[in-house]
């Protein structure tokens, strides 16, 4: 908990106070549509992979949340499962609301600095517990369980989009005015970047052999 910008996890168990069952008041609120049914996240759609799901909750799904400038997600990390993305147009607070003893492995790689490494802020997050992911910057969490991990999360933005490092790579290999630069710039050769690409899982992945060793998936 000493580190800085994201480094920090918070608990988040105890009641922090205050009233959200208020009316609704005048002006802009007073004429705004909002929807005629909640979303249950129970039912409604959900992009479902090999290492979980991601369901999200924001203007494409709900149009009324245009402009507002919030939208959330419901992450379900199945045992040992990675996800590993970027959001471009927002920061990101991410909630445990379940998960194992062992744990979710978050981390962030921080902005670059000429002259200096990659630094990668991370902590272990667990159950009632929080972090964050400043806009723009490459993160991930694994599952180190061996049960399903539950969070929900908070973005600053309606629409915030999201882009993952595979998915990057794997657009510039596919066009052949790119590839080699892309390769060059990875010190690979350019069938070495196709054949990589190619074999790319979606997000979220099933997680590494060991884990799922561990926890008697294969």
């Amino acid at each position: 908990m000493a580190e800085s910008k994201g480094g920090e996890h918070v608990h988040m168990d105890k009641d922090v106070g205050g009233d959200l069952d208020m009316p609704f008041g005048g002006g802009v609120a007073a004429n705004r549509q909002l929807p005629e049914d909640p979303i249950n996240f129970a039912v409604s759609t959900r992009a479902a992979f090999s290492g979980g799901t991601i369901q999200v909750l924001g203007a494409p799904t709900l149009p009324s949340l245009t402009g507002e400038k919030v939208a959330m997600a419901r992450v379900v990390l199945e045992p040992c499962g990675i996800n590993l993305d970027f959001i471009p147009r927002a920061t990101e607070i991410l909630y445990v609301v379940d998960a194992a003893p062992e744990g979710v492995l978050m981390a962030f790689v921080d902005e670059f600095v000429p002259g200096q490494g990659p630094r990668a802020i991370t902590n272990v997050v667990t159950t009632g517990e929080a972090t964050f992911f400043p806009q723009g910057l490459g993160h991930m969490q694994v599952n180190l369980g061996c049960t399903p991990a539950t969070m929900i999360a908070a973005l600053g933005s309606d629409d915030f989009g999201v882009q993952t490092i595979t998915a990057v790579i794997a657009g510039l290999a596919s066009d052949d005015r790119l590839a080699e630069g892309a390769a060059a710039a990875l010190g690979i050769y350019s069938d070495q970047l196709a054949q990589l690409s190619a074999g790319f899982p979606t997000n979220p992945a099933a997680g590494s052999d060991a884990c799922r060793a561990r926890c008697g998936l294969v």
